[in-house]
């Protein structure tokens, strides 16, 4: 029989976390951080209740087999003895800390991280992934950003080195600076409180299973909700408010943005009289047809890994789709590619993209698409490519534009080259 609280079936998988109890006096310091919470940071106390509660209302799960505390993006691990040591500003620091990973989701981007090996970089430099300088980076942003904010109170024990890593970093910069100092001998001093559990820990899903369920817009949508609430009644600090407008108010639709991108790539296609639209003919109106082609070739090419569902790539096709019939390409190319291509496939018109179905499902490699292009298509006028960013990429650019619609959050992931537009796209 299958337990109503998923935290119950948590022995039998592979992290074996034992469940803690806790004493009434664990549970009053609790309700008491929670109320610290409340009242001076009520937009985390909101995504605490909205997205890190169990299904019988658990907002904390207690176990010994952490160190103090930890989250898997989903709920908060608490260690009761040593969370009991601490002071209520302390505990309100630390608890706030572990929804920001939850926030940004770096318990997934480290297990992609980790499974990848490697970090790659705008730059088109890379590093090999090492677990301890990426938690070190991931708290490093969290824990200037709630210093800046004065949300609860620093431990001095604890990592705050902003010379190396501040929360103006993304947690991808924050580990090359991590990574380099380790290198050089001069990694941050202090230590770390807590720890960066596996997607899926806590429901005894497969870390890859869970970080692919994850739904990005309801936690962003919760996010913009509990941010845009604190900020109307004043309790939302300056820093909190400039990272949260960077993470959620994009100044452009990436519709708009996608479009401009086009049209200063590509161009647009020209209409007259002198010939009918031949769709709207069949219907008996009369409108200007297009004269012959605003572009040659256009790719379009969808990561299929599993980290794009069909509703998003549904709608990425609609959207996408509208954009390039006004453009009427001479030739138009679908690829579906995970580790490697498994459709290449041209289309008749822009219409045909919006009934394509996912193929694929393996690892990530952007690199087999850019090959296909060379080896069958020859040079487009431009590639759009649908995808969280995390794979593998060429080691240089090619010589048509690039525009990547990525579905990943603003800063968690860096592109060798290329235009990139963020996709706020919906779970199917």
């Amino acid at each position: 029989m299958t337990s109503a609280n998923p935290f119950d079936d948590i022995k039998s998988k592979a992290l074996k976390l034992k469940r803690a109890t806790a004493t009434p006096a664990h549970e009053k310091m609790w309700t008491e951080t929670r109320a610290a919470l409340l009242w001076s940071a009520p937009a985390f106390s909101n995504i605490l209740y909205s997205m890190m509660v169990d299904t019988l209302g658990n907002t904390v799960y207690w176990t010994e087999e952490v160190p103090i505390a930890a989250t898997d993006d989903k709920y908060l691990y608490l260690n009761p003895t040593a969370f009991a040591k601490y002071s209520l500003d302390n505990r309100v620091f630390m608890v706030a800390h572990e929804i920001m990973h939850a926030i940004l989701n770096h318990c997934g981007q480290m297990h992609l991280f980790n499974s990848r090996g490697k970090i790659s970089y705008a730059d088109g430099s890379t590093l090999p992934f090492d677990q301890q300088a990426m938690n070190i980076a991931a708290d490093l942003v969290i824990n200037d950003l709630l210093i800046e904010s004065k949300i609860g109170k620093f431990h001095s024990d604890w990592l705050h080195e902003p010379k190396i890593a501040n929360g103006h970093d993304s947690v991808a910069d924050a580990y090359r600076k991590v990574y380099k100092k380790q290198e050089d001998g001069h990694g941050p001093k202090g230590k770390s409180f807590d720890e960066h559990l596996k997607p899926g820990t806590g429901e005894g899903k497969d870390p890859t299973q869970a970080q692919q369920d994850r739904n990005q817009t309801e936690w962003q949508t919760a996010v913009a909700s509990s941010v845009n609430a604190a900020r109307v009644r004043g309790d939302l600090p300056a820093g909190l408010d400039r990272f949260f407008k960077e993470l959620l108010e994009p100044q452009v639709s990436w519709v708009d943005h996608i479009r401009t991108l086009f049209a200063r790539r590509v161009g647009n296609s020209t209409s007259s009289w002198q010939t009918l639209d031949p769709q709207l003919v069949v219907r008996g109106i009369g409108a200007p047809g297009r004269m012959g082609n605003g572009a040659d070739k256009i790719v379009v090419a969808v990561d299929t890994s599993g980290s794009i569902s069909q509703g998003m790539m549904d709608q990425f096709m609609g959207e996408v789709g509208g954009i390039i019939s006004d453009l009427n390409p001479r030739a138009l190319f679908l690829i579906q590619c995970d580790a490697k291509v498994q459709e290449l496939r041209e289309c008749y018109d822009a219409e045909d993209l919006k009934g394509a179905k996912i193929k694929g499902g393996g690892g990530t490699d952007f690199i087999p698409v850019f090959d296909k292009v060379a080896d069958e298509i020859g040079m487009p006028d431009v590639l759009v490519y649908l995808t969280d960013g995390y794979g593998q990429f060429p080691a240089k650019a090619p010589e048509y534009p690039v525009i990547w619609g990525s579905i990943s959050p603003a800063g968690c992931v860096s592109y060798p080259f290329g235009d990139v537009v963020a996709v706020p796209m919906p779970a199917a």
